[in-house]
């Protein structure tokens, strides 16, 4: 006795068989599909639209040392300044020099870490919605790609401004007082 009827054609026999394969193939745990739900940035990184989001966005720039994204919290009229004790001098640089310096850090490289460690008293004092004044303590160690290692601790003094309530906050400036 034949196995399989004649009057079946082998074609009918041969889809769910391809079908069941296909679902097989497509079934990959080491390549899953990609999530249907977008991840919002600002939830990831930080929401530079509060205070507190500002500095998670900066602190996320410096874990992941991305230029680009340390560059969005900069000001158009960005300054950073910094006491230099050798000459005993305050030195300022602007937003191209700023970004350029911490390209570079961050390429030099292998980890950054920055972390934020408290509101000093007297500070993070709301003028109004588009300018702020803050000074945060902060830690930060940096492993070179050289395995050089650099570990300190200061703290800055921000302005922060944003042309209306509901923009991002922008560094204006940045006094360090860390002696690195």
């Amino acid at each position: 006795m034949p196995l399989l009827a004649p009057s079946v054609p082998i074609s009918r026999l041969l889809v769910p068989g391809l079908a069941v394969g296909a679902v097989l193939v497509s079934c990959n745990p080491f390549a899953p599909g990609l999530d249907d739900m977008p991840t919002d940035p600002n939830q990831l990184l930080g929401n530079p639209v509060t205070v507190r989001g500002f500095f998670d966005r900066f602190r996320s720039a410096y874990q992941l040392r991305d230029s680009t994204l340390y560059g969005q919290l900069l000001d158009r009229q960005f300054s950073f300044t910094f006491r230099d004790f050798a000459a005993n001098v305050d030195r300022t640089w602007n937003r191209d020099v700023e970004i350029a310096t911490t390209y570079k850090l961050f390429r030099a490289s292998r980890t950054a870490n920055l972390q934020w460690t408290q509101y000093l008293p007297t500070t993070d004092t709301l003028f109004s919605d588009t300018l702020v004044y803050v000074d945060r303590a902060f830690q930060l160690s940096i492993e070179q790609v050289d395995n050089q290692q650099y570990a300190g601790s200061g703290s800055a003094r921000l302005v922060l401004v944003r042309k209306q309530k509901g923009d991002p906050w922008r560094m204006r400036s940045w006094y360090d007082r860390s002696e690195f």
